[in-house]
C-alpha cells in the first residue's frame, strides 16, 4: 500500500469526484460519507485508489497494485487541485452567482485514463442511463477481475479481453450489435486511443472521434472524465440542451440537439466560454433537472429476443 496526504482546503470532494464515479451500481468504485475508492486500469497496470477525508482540508490518498505509484502521482488531478479557475466570473448571471456561492468548492477532476471511461460511454449510446449502468455492471462482473487492495472492487475488463469476444457475446449484457461492434473496435484500438489521455483536449477529441462508431458525443463524454477540461461541452446529447435551457429560462420544452438545441445551449453558456463545462457541473451539483414531459424511454432487453 502507498499513501500520501493532499491539502485540498475548501474543495468539495464528494461533488468533485462525482464525475469519475457516476453510476451507483458501478462495481469499479465505492463512495460514502468522507471516502471514495476506484479500481483503475492504469498505464502501469491494475490499481485501486482510495481517498479519505474528514473536513479539515486534507485528504489521504491510498493506493494498491502495480498501478499504485501512478495513481498517487495522479491523485492531485483526481481531487481537482489542477483545475484552474482563472477567467471564471460567476457574477455575469445572478443565478450562476448564487449557485457558485453555494458550491464554490466544486472542481473538475481529471482521471487521466481513456479505455475504461470510453467503454462505459459506449454502453450509454442510444439507451437510458439505467440500462447503460446495468450493462456496465454486467460487463465488469463477467470479464473484469478483482481489484487489488481491501476495497472489494472489480476492475474494468482489460481491452484485450474484450477484443477477443464476438459481438454476440455482448448480447448477454444486453448490448445490441451496433454498440457491441463499436466496443470491440475500441478494444482492438485501445493502445492508440489511450494515447489521447495525454493529448491536449482538442487533439484528444479528434483522436477519439476518428474511430468509426465514436462520434462527437462519445468523444466529449469520455474526455469529460479523462481530462476534466473546464470548457468541454457534451454535444449531441439527448437531454443536455433541455437542461441548460430550463436552468436559464424555466422552459422545460425538449430541445433536439440536432435541430438547434445545441446552438441554444451554447448561446446560454457563451458568456462563460473557457468554463462552460463548469457551469454544467454547477447545475448538477445543485440538483437542477428539467421536469419530464412524456413517458420514460424504455429499451428492449435483447437477452430475451
Amino acid at each position: 500500500m502507498k499513501q500520501r496526504t493532499l491539502r485540498t482546503g475548501e474543495i468539495d470532494l464528494a461533488n468533485t469526484l462525482q464525475m469519475i464515479g457516476i453510476y451507483g451500481s458501478d462495481p469499479t468504485f465505492r463512495k460514502g460519507r468522507g471516502h471514495f475508492a476506484k479500481a483503475v486500469l492504469t498505464p502501469d497496470g491494475p490499481g485501486t485508489v482510495r481517498f479519505t477525508w474528514s473536513g479539515d482540508g486534507d485528504v489521504v490518498a491510498e493506493s494498491w497494485g502495480s498501478g499504485a505509484d501512478w495513481l498517487l502521482d495522479r491523485s492531485p488531478h483526481w481531487v481537482g487541485l489542477h483545475d484552474d479557475l482563472t477567467g471564471f466570473d460567476p457574477t455575469l448571471n445572478s443565478r450562476v452567482a448564487d449557485l457558485w456561492r453555494r458550491h464554490s468548492g466544486l472542481r473538475l477532476p481529471a482521471a487521466g485514463v481513456i479505455w475504461q471511461e470510453l467503454a462505459l460511454v459506449l454502453l450509454g449510446q442510444r439507451v437510458t442511463t439505467e440500462e447503460a449502468s446495468k450493462s456496465w455492471n454486467r460487463m465488469c462482473r463477467t470479464w473484469g477481475e478483482p481489484a487489488p487492495g481491501p476495497c472489494d472492487l472489480i476492475l474494468p475488463p482489460e481491452p484485450q479481453v474484450i477484443a477477443g469476444l464476438r459481438y454476440t457475446d455482448l448480447h448477454r449484457i444486453n448490448v445490441e450489435r451496433r454498440r457491441a461492434e463499436a466496443i470491440l473496435l475500441a478494444a482492438k484500438r485501445a493502445n492508440r486511443l489511450e494515447e489521447a489521455a495525454s493529448m491536449p483536449i482538442d487533439d484528444a477529441i479528434a483522436r477519439l472521434s476518428a474511430l468509426p462508431g465514436l462520434g462527437i458525443w462519445t468523444a466529449t463524454a469520455t474526455t469529460l472524465a479523462s481530462h476534466g477540461h473546464p470548457d468541454t461541452l457534451l454535444l449531441r446529447d439527448y437531454g443536455m440542451p433541455t437542461l441548460v435551457n430550463y436552468a436559464f429560462t424555466g422552459d422545460a420544452t425538449h430541445l433536439d440537439p440536432d435541430r438547434g438545441g445545441d446552438d441554444i445551449m451554447c448561446a446560454h453558456l457563451e458568456p462563460w466560454r473557457g468554463h462552460r463545462q463548469r457551469i454544467i457541473r454547477l447545475l448538477y451539483a445543485a440538483g437542477i433537472t428539467a421536469p419530464r414531459r412524456g413517458a420514460r424511454q424504455r429499451n428492449p432487453d435483447i437477452r430475451r429476443l
